[in-house]
């Protein structure tokens, strides 16, 4: 005893506790993450899959050491509200606590082979990149396929290399989960496996979470951490922490409740111990000594009984040591940390314990029970809850005054892992102009399937209602149509720049004289013709200058719902009738099957056809299906089931000219719009039937117009409409009479008193008459109209087409050296091209943008006095180029006109401008 008490007084002496020093300054002069010494395996990584933003280590931090690094339990996500301060997870056993809670002591250590060493990033599931580039994901299954339960996991591992009592050879592996879905998003999970790699078994062994939750604060504002309160609920292993709910430095102005819980923890005598000890003290009161941390974590009487036992025990009205009583904090709240532990175990050589973890938010005491309750029902599956489809990737690229996006079809393959179908849906296409505070929807696109809107799915989308110079955010997100016990769930949005379904696009000004990247010549290779037109759209990337590509195309089977395993062979009748549609086969009572025409939404039959496995149904007088089942003697849950469906559909396949395979077969239609991985976007649509109408004889004050009227009874030919005669009624009223002919002058229709304003219907067509009444048209007014059928792509066409490179014309940058600006003239105060800048001030970063310059040029900015302050280089394809408004040494520029010179190859441009501050 007496010696504890000496270590204590030691540590209280000479240690540094400050009262009222600022935490956040501590933290921030924390060594920063680095690799230095030969320690190549340190690596960090956010998780921000769900609705919380946290950047951990693989060293026992579960924090970033500066905000610079990434959020600190931020939530809402993107909102610069960061709860965490510090959490570490310590390890303890009689006289040797591991730790790496105290900076200049880090006694964990990172392990290597769990991620890609090159990166110095945490291996997360949504980016392969990450992954250990030989040994793959972490977690595998018995025959080696990565396991992967949430729409985040991550795994770290670390040890305790750097033990500064005694190595006793702990490793910990770290397993982290975070959902997008709505129930799930307010939780990240982690799983941590406490594993003894040692010579000895360790007896008395507690784990323990150090806790220091501050509610409402900002690095470098007012100690909004010093008023904090924390509950304890014991039965339910949770402690949670807020505030008076309000700060005065987020912009919101309000805090909610941020706590941690243990969901699981190893059991003795067939009990889980779950949290066995609970201890709040002061920040300023941490110490750095063994004893004092495993006094605390496994509630040491002899700690109690010191002199110093009322800094880190506050019992209350509690019975007993472990528990502190949190009705004994100060009315007014403190700088409060906790520790959480769980304890005492043995853990023998080549055993393992293991706890499970989450970090839970709510708007209040009610919602943060409310993410307690999803977190223990996620757990109750083992993480492994339904999930939405996989997340789409999105690409965005800025153009003059509208952003191009694309994306993939990744997420029509996801297969729910409940059902074992697939349950795709459609994507939705969201946008925010605030770095994704807020986002808002702009495009719902639904699969044919009849589940939904069925709006049908396109594969790029032009954002023309941009402006120039402002930063937009994109996220794509996937959704599945659910069923009657789970709603239709949604891929979450994207919450930073590194995930693959946002995109950061700022549109710029086009450079002067610049010609983009555009179509080259399209051709039908294939051995049919198709008059349907080909519209090719590359977007501005020069890699594809040069390129040449081909379309061709085929069907596609995919079971649609049900586990069935029937087997579909298309076989073509007549390849030449071939074309765009697309069935449904659907299943239904009694061995019976009914065909649907997802073209036309049509039943290809009045009455369902018989069913049986090897039966042929014709479906048009292009296609035949043959339905095969499994051997029948196999389960029989592998037969088709009545509600079960496949599809049918007519697809198509892009290829580069170097073999590369740019966009895998996927289901096409017309008017649809299309995109290959490197970025051409191209859609087809329908020839106009009516190909051309021309006056051909009279020249009296008469028009005949036309329109399709029923395009099932157009013919590709030219018909001569011909006014043969006129007269009047006895009401005195004019008419016409018209004749219709073929191009071989065979007589089609005859019209007798057309009047004024009249209709007459032929071939499909619809005419429609105009003349003034008092001059009555005369005979030999004739006109032609040229009809044409359309031809839709089959499988005997095959499209190639090829991609022209930019290129600069040197003469249109001469005509319009005039468009050159600057934005904003005049600068006042402020301008809304300007981002802000810091977590605390909202300073923004000063700027002015020139615009529409040549694509290569000089900018040199005088004072009014002719005095050169600064020389901006431009060297890029967009006509924009940006300046902070400092002169050449850094300094801000003062108020008043300034002059500037753009200087090209072979032009000049002077104008000014003007700053008001």
């Amino acid at each position: 005893m007496k010696k504890l008490l000496i270590i204590i007084l030691i540590a209280f002496t000479t240690g540094s506790v400050v009262l009222g020093q600022d935490k956040y300054k501590d933290k921030d002069q924390d060594s920063p993450l680095q690799k230095t010494m030969g320690i190549t395996d340190r690596a960090g990584g956010t998780h921000n899959g769900s609705n919380i933003g946290l950047f951990f280590e693989n060293r026992g931090k579960l924090y970033p050491r500066r905000v610079t690094q990434g959020p600190s339990g931020e939530w809402p996500i993107n909102s610069a509200n960061y709860y965490i301060y510090r959490i570490n997870p310590f390890v303890g056993v009689p006289g040797n606590v591991i730790q790496g809670r105290y900076t200049e002591n880090e006694e964990w250590e990172a392990v290597g082979g769990y991620h890609n060493p090159e990166l110095s990033s945490i291996a997360f599931s949504d980016n392969e990149r990450t992954w250990h580039p030989t040994n793959g994901w972490p977690i595998k299954d018995n025959e080696g396929n990565p396991v992967i339960k949430s729409d985040q996991d991550s795994f770290v591992a670390y040890n305790d290399s750097n033990n500064t009592k005694s190595i006793l050879g702990i490793e910990i592996n770290q397993t982290g989960y975070t959902y997008g879905v709505t129930f799930a998003e307010n939780i990240v999970f982690f799983k941590f496996d406490v594993i003894n790699k040692g010579s000895s078994d360790r007896n008395d062994l507690y784990f323990s979470l150090y806790c220091d939750i501050d509610v409402g604060n900002v690095s470098g504002g007012d100690a909004e951490y010093a008023d904090d309160f924390m509950d304890f609920d014991k039965e339910e292993n949770f402690l949670y922490f807020f505030d008076d709910g309000i700060s005065t430095e987020w912009t919101s102005g309000k805090t909610g409740y941020f706590g941690i819980a243990f969901l699981s923890t190893p059991t003795q005598n067939g009990t889980q111990l779950g949290i066995t000890d609970m201890h709040y003290g002061l920040y300023n009161d941490d110490q750095d000594i063994d004893t004092v941390q495993y006094g605390i974590m496994s509630s040491s009487s002899s700690l109690y009984n010191s002199q110093f036992g009322d800094r880190y025990f506050h019992l209350g009205n509690n019975q007993g040591i472990h528990f502190d009583d949190p009705s004994t904090i100060d009315p007014g709240g403190l700088d409060l940390v906790s520790n959480i532990s769980s304890g005492p175990y043995t853990l023998n050589v080549g055993d393992t314990l293991t706890f499970v973890t989450a970090i839970l938010a709510g708007e209040d005491k009610a919602g943060i029970y409310e993410s307690l309750e999803a977190a223990k029902t996620v757990f109750s599956y083992n993480f492994e809850i339904s999930k939405p489809p996989s997340t789409p990737r999105l690409t965005g690229v800025a153009g003059d005054g509208k952003v191009t996006l694309y994306w993939d079809n990744s997420a029509e393959n996801s297969i729910d892992n409940f059902t074992g179908e697939y349950d795709f849906e459609g994507y939705r296409l969201y946008r925010s102009r605030d770095k994704g505070v807020t986002w808002s929807e702009l495009l719902d696109y639904d699969i044919v399937n009849y589940s939904g809107f069925d709006t049908g799915l396109e594969y790029s989308y032009t954002d023309e209602n941009v402006t120039n110079g402002f930063e937009y955010w994109y996220s794509m997100t996937a959704y599945d149509r659910g069923d009657s016990t789970v709603a239709s769930m949604e891929s979450p949005i994207g919450s930073t720049t590194d995930l693959v379904n946002l995109v950061s696009v700022t549109p710029q000004s086009a450079a002067l004289g610049y010609v983009p990247v555009s179509a080259g010549n399209t051709v039908n290779i294939g051995a049919d013709h198709s008059n349907y037109i080909l519209n090719v759209s590359p977007t501005d990337n020069e890699t594809l200058g040069g390129n040449t590509y081909e379309l061709g195309f085929d069907y596609l089977v995919k079971k649609e719902k049900g586990n069935l395993n029937t087997e579909i062979e298309v076989v073509f009748r007549d390849s030449s009738l071939t074309g765009p549609s697309s069935y449904i086969i659907k299943f239904l009572e009694d061995n019976q099957v009914t065909i649907i025409d997802l073209s036309t939404g049509e039943y290809l039959d009045r009455y369902p056809r018989n069913y049986s496995s090897g039966s042929k149904h014709n479906v048009s007088s292009a296609l035949q299906f043959i339905m095969t089942d499994p051997d029948p003697n196999a389960d029989e849950t592998l037969l088709p089931q009545p509600g079960d469906y496949i599809s049918v559909k007519f697809g198509a396949q892009v290829v580069r000219s170097d073999g590369e395979i740019v966009m895998p077969f996927r289901p096409f239609g017309i008017d649809q719009y299309m995109a290959t991985t490197d970025g051409v976007i191209f859609s087809f649509t329908a020839p106009e039937i009516i190909h051309d109408v021309s006056r051909i004889g009279g020249t009296d004050p008469v028009e005949i117009t036309f329109s399709v009227d029923d395009d099932t009874e157009i013919e590709e030919n030219m018909y001569l409409v011909s006014i043969e005669g006129n007269g009047t009624d006895n009401t005195g009223a004019s008419y016409v009479s018209i004749i219709v002919r073929d191009e071989m002058q065979n007589v089609i229709s005859t019209f007798d008193n057309v009047y004024d304003l009249d209709d007459f219907y032929f071939e499909g067509l619809k005419g429609h008459i105009d003349f003034n009444s008092t001059t009555v048209p005369s005979t030999g007014n004739i006109f032609s109209v040229t009809t044409i059928t359309p031809v839709p792509p089959n499988l005997f066409d095959r499209y190639q087409f090829g991609i022209e490179s930019a290129y600069i014309n040197n003469e249109s940058i001469r005509e319009n050296l005039s468009s050159i600006k600057v934005v904003p003239n005049p600068y006042i105060v402020a301008s809304l091209y300007e981002p802000e800048y810091g977590e605390l001030r909202n300073e923004p970063l000063r700027q002015i943008q020139f615009i529409n310059l040549p694509n290569q040029c000089t900018i040199y900015i005088y004072s009014i006095d002719a005095d050169l302050i600064k020389t901006l280089y431009h060297d890029t394809t967009n006509g924009t180029e940006t300046w902070d408004l400092r002169a050449e040494g850094g300094r801000e520029v003062a108020p008043g006109i300034y002059i500037y010179v753009v200087k090209g190859e072979g032009v000049e441009y002077l104008s000014r401008f003007a700053i008001i501050k």
